[in-house]
């Protein structure tokens, strides 16, 4: 199935660009959850292979639904994209009011601060993205294999 390989690629891909965005700002010792978070997809795939039975089915959407939802939906969405958001709209909003801060400030205030770290910021942005993706292959490889009449 297509689906499922690009499901597995997606899902990499997002549990790379997660622990790449974690190593970088709390350090060095998220490598191995990282690796974890990245490999399981795998091995899980593989048991489904092998055995088409509707428990690995089952465990692979599970793995993959708190992936995205815990880093994609999370971190990525709720802690990056609406910062980015935040400060695409200052950035745009302040010209129209002539250049007034305090203006500007006044519409934003009950938001959090403005994001300054660029890769911090682009690698959670980027984990949204990327699980949005992985959202649908995963959607689709299921859809498709659970009309399957083999399954176990």
């Amino acid at each position: 199935n297509n689906y499922g390989h690009m499901s597995l690629i997606s899902i990499t891909l997002m549990g790379i660009i997660a622990t790449l965005h974690y190593v970088y700002s709390l350090g060095f010792y998220l490598l191995v959850p990282g690796g974890i978070t990245t490999l399981l997809p795998h091995l899980v795939m593989l048991w489904f292979k092998r055995t088409g039975n509707k428990a690995a089915l089952w465990a692979y959407g599970l793995l993959n639904a708190l992936a995205i939802v815990a880093l994609g939906f999370v971190d990525g969405f709720l802690d990056h994209t609406v910062l980015f958001g935040k400060t695409l709209a200052y950035n745009v909003l302040l010209p129209l009011h002539g250049g007034d801060p305090e203006t500007v400030e006044k519409v934003f205030s009950l938001l959090p601060p403005a994001p300054v770290d660029v890769f911090l910021e682009s690698t959670g942005v980027l984990t949204f993205i990327v699980s949005l993706f992985a959202m649908y292959f995963v959607y689709k490889f299921i859809q498709g294999n659970w009309k399957n009449e083999k399954l176990k």
